[in-house]
């Protein structure tokens, strides 16, 4: 384990892919982070939704998925975590998506307890992604996760809006009264929202007309 911990794992390519076979339930699709050229693999929308949950994460750096495989010298079988990510302050973390059965029973299953066993000798944090999320946080996620990519960031439109949403006002009247082309504004307004330039109820459904944004520099 103590070379595995130098392994930058976030860097890899896959090491398994699901099987594509006609009538399969489960999706098989992959996930671009914004400002990373290597994709992320995704097996269900469980998988999908994690994927999404560490692009929104800050402290998220880089992810990519299925990139090691561990096995047991005890066991006939392996697992490959979900996803692998590393951290602003360097640290990793292992991302894996809890099965339909597992939460069922309520438990955390033989898998998890070696893969939370072999994340402790190779200094990797374990955390387990529960599922499709029914939340209004995480409808607003994925509504607004094509508005991720850094291309739509602009300083010049960002000074705008920071003076314009200076107090809580709903979001469309406040890209209205920044007086700047109202689509490319409101793209890049849904990018500082995502990155949290701009605040906004995560908790409740977003919907520009009505909900309120902020900055969080206040009033200056």
């Amino acid at each position: 384990m103590s070379q595995v911990r130098q392994e930058r794992l976030e860097e890899r390519a896959e090491v398994w892919r699901p099987t594509r076979y006609r009538g399969r339930r489960a999706i098989a699709t992959w996930w671009r982070p914004a400002g990373q050229a290597r994709l992320a693999g995704c097996a269900t929308l469980g998988a999908l939704e994690a994927a999404l949950s560490l692009e929104f994460d800050p402290q998220v750096v880089s992810f990519t998925g299925w990139p090691v495989r561990l096995a047991w010298a005890d066991s006939a079988e392996g697992c490959v975590p979900d996803f692998f990510a590393r951290l602003a302050d360097g640290r990793a973390r292992l991302l894996v998506c809890q099965k339909a059965s597992e939460r069922a029973a309520g438990g955390r299953g033989e898998t998890l307890r070696l893969l939370e066993a072999a994340g402790e000798q190779a200094g990797w944090e374990v955390r387990v992604h529960p599922g499709a999320d029914g939340t209004a946080a995480a409808a607003n996620r994925r509504r607004l996760c094509r508005y991720r990519h850094t291309r739509l960031a602009d300083a010049d439109t960002a000074r705008v809006l920071h003076r314009v949403f200076a107090r809580p006002r709903p979001f469309a009247e406040g890209v209205a009264a920044s007086a700047l082309p109202e689509l490319a504004t409101t793209a890049r307004a849904l990018h500082m929202v995502w990155v949290r330039e701009l605040l906004i109820d995560w908790g409740a459904p977003f919907v520009p007309a009505r909900s309120l944004a902020w900055s969080p520099r206040g009033v200056r």
